[in-house]
C-alpha cells in the first residue's frame, strides 16, 4: 500500500500526535542542553548546544545558550565570538553586550569591558544592567570615584530593585577601612597578627600591621642536646619576633600598582636562647632590623604582568655589629588560558654568608632566587596550585618552601582547602605540613578561615591550629 495511503488511514489522533513528536524532538535536545547546564556540566551543555546550532543558524536565543556555556566552562574566547555572532543576527542585543562585558572585565580587558556596557547602555537606557556593569568594571579598575558614582546612580534610579541595591552595599565594603586577626601555630614557630586598612582618595590605600612571631626549638628527642641554662630543650622557645608595619598603596588601574611599606623588628630571647660569642666567628643572632620595601606591578598586557621588588634592610645584631642585607626580585605572572596561569620569579639577595661562618660583617655573599608557581582551574568550583620559593620572605632560616594546594568552592558561603607544605631549613630536620580547612564567607562584610594541620619535623609531630578573619566595615 502506498505510503500517503497508510498515513491517510491512521486515525487523526495519532497522526497528529505523530506530526508534534517529530516537531518537537530538537526541542527535547535543547532541554537536555539546558539540563545540563543547570546541573553545572558547562562542557557537556557546550557540546550539546553546538549540534543544535549548526542546526538553526539564525536562532539568536540557541547562540545565546551555547555561549554563556561556553563561558561558564571558561572557554572565553570562544564565548565572544559567539556573542559577536548574535550582535550581527541581532544588533543591540543586552543579553550579549552584557556578556561581553562581564567576559572581558574576567580577562583583564577593562577598555572594551567598558566600551560594551557603553554600547549596552545606549540599547537598553531603562535597563540597570549597564549603569552596574560600568561600575563593576571600573571597581575592578580601582577607579572607585566613579565606581561610587554610578552605583549611587544605580540605587537611587532603580530604589526597588534588589540587585542595584546589593551591589552597591558589597562595593561599599571595598571602599570603607577593613581590619584583620590571623593565628598559626606550629612545631617551629607561632604567628600572631592584627592588622587594619583604609582606602583613601580615588586609587590611595594606607595600612598597619603589628606581627608577633614566636620561634620555638626542635631537634630529634634522641638526639636533643641535655637542657640547661644556655641549651633550650626540644619545643622551648628560643626567641620573640616583634614587628611593626605601616603600608602605603597606590592603584594606577587594573594590576597596575605602587607600593611601599616600612617596618621595624626587634627580637627578644629566651634566657636559655641567648646568643653566645664564638672566638673567631661573628654571632649572627639579630637584635633588631628596619625594612624598607617597593614594590611595583605593571601589566605589558592584561594577561602578562611584570612586577619588581626591592628590599633593604638595615640590621643590628645582638652583639651590635651592623650591615644591611639587599633583595632584588622581578616575576612575571602570565594568563596562558582562562584556566592556567603560571608565575616565573627571580632575583638576587645579597646577605651574611651561611657557610663557612662569617667572622665579620664584610663576609657577605649574593644568592640567586627562584620563585615557581602555577594554578589551574579545574572548573568554576575547585582549582590547584603549586609554588616554590627560595629564601621566602628573607627568612634567614629556611633555604626553600614547596606548597601545593587545592580549594573547592561548595557554595556562595563555604569553601575548603587543601594544603602540602615542605620546609627546607638551614639548620635541623625538614619541616612536612598537612593542613585541611574551610572558609566561610557569610556577607561581605565578614571573610573567615578556619583549619588544622598536622606538622612534622624529624621525630616530632603534632597538631596544630590556624585562624583568620577579615572584617570589612
Amino acid at each position: 500500500m502506498p505510503a500517503y495511503r497508510f498515513v491517510a488511514r491512521l486515525r487523526p489522533a495519532v497522526f497528529v500526535a505523530l506530526v508534534l513528536l517529530t516537531s518537537t524532538a530538537p526541542a527535547a535536545t535543547e532541554q537536555e542542553a539546558a539540563r545540563l547546564a543547570a546541573e553545572g556540566r558547562f562542557d557537556a551543555a557546550a557540546a550539546a548546544y553546538q549540534p543544535l546550532v549548526a542546526a538553526s543558524p539564525q536562532s539568536v536565543r540557541l547562540r545565546l545558550a551555547f555561549a554563556d556555556a561556553l563561558s561558564k566552562d571558561r572557554r572565553w574566547d570562544e564565548a565572544l565570538a559567539e556573542y559577536e555572532r548574535v550582535l550581527r543576527l541581532a544588533p543591540g542585543n543586552a543579553e550579549a553586550l552584557s556578556s561581553i562585558g562581564t567576559v572581558r572585565r574576567w580577562q583583564g580587558h577593562i577598555g572594551e569591558s567598558l566600551q560594551a556596557f557603553e554600547r549596552l547602555r545606549v540599547a537598553a537606557p531603562k535597563d540597570s544592567a549597564p549603569v552596574l556593569g560600568l561600575a563593576g568594571t571600573y571597581a575592578q579598575d580601582h577607579d572607585y570615584a566613579r565606581a561610587l558614582s554610578l552605583y549611587d546612580e544605580a540605587a537611587s534610579r532603580w530604589p526597588a530593585e534588589r540587585t542595584a541595591q546589593d551591589e552597591r552595599y558589597d562595593f561599599m565594603r571595598q571602599v570603607h577601612p577593613r581590619a584583620y586577626v590571623y593565628f598559626e601555630d606550629d612545631l617551629s614557630f607561632q604567628t600572631r597578627i592584627a592588622g587594619a586598612a583604609a582606602p583613601f582618595g580615588a586609587r590611595e590605600e594606607i595600612g598597619y600591621e603589628r606581627q608577633q612571631e614566636l620561634r620555638f626549638f626542635v631537634c630529634d628527642p634522641n638526639l636533643c642536646p641535655t637542657p640547661g641554662p644556655t641549651s633550650p630543650s626540644n619545643g622551648q622557645r628560643t626567641f620573640t619576633r616583634n614587628d611593626n608595619r605601616v603600608t602605603y598603596t597606590h592603584f594606577f588601574g587594573f594590576n597596575n600598582t605602587l607600593e611601599a611599606s616600612l617596618r621595624n623588628s626587634t627580637f627578644v630571647y629566651e634566657p636559655a636562647a641567648t646568643p653566645a660569642q664564638t672566638p673567631g666567628q661573628l654571632t649572627t643572632a639579630i637584635r633588631s632590623f628596619d625594612e624598607i620595601r617597593l614594590r611595583y606591578a605593571h601589566p605589558f598586557t592584561p594577561e602578562q604582568v611584570a612586577s619588581f621588588r626591592y628590599t633593604a634592610r638595615p640590621t643590628t645584631l645582638y652583639f651590635g655589629e651592623t650591615f644591611t642585607s639587599h633583595k632584588v626580585e622581578g616575576e612575571v605572572q602570565s594568563q596562558w588560558t582562562p584556566r592556567l596561569q603560571t608565575t616565573l620569579g627571580s632575583g638576587l639577595l645579597h646577605d651574611l654568608r651561611d657557610t663557612p661562618a662569617p667572622t665579620s660583617t664584610a663576609d657577605t655573599s649574593n644568592q640567586v632566587l627562584w620563585k615557581l608557581g602555577a594554578q589551574y582551574t579545574i572548573n568554576e568550583r575547585a582549582d590547584i596550585s603549586a609554588r616554590y620559593i627560595t629564601n621566602p620572605d628573607l627568612d634567614s632560616s629556611i633555604y626553600n618552601t614547596k606548597i601545593v594546594q587545592g580549594g573547592y568552592t561548595f557554595n556562595d558561603m563555604y569553601s575548603g582547602i587543601a594544603r602540602l607544605r615542605k620546609d627546607d631549613y638551614k639548620t635541623g630536620n625538614d619541616q612536612t605540613s598537612y593542613y585541611a580547612g574551610v572558609r566561610i564567607t557569610p556577607s561581605s562584610h565578614l571573610w573567615t578561615e578556619f583549619g588544622v594541620k598536622y606538622v612534622q619535623r624529624g621525630a616530632n609531630s603534632d597538631f596544630f591550629a590556624l585562624a583568620s578573619v577579615i572584617v570589612r566595615f
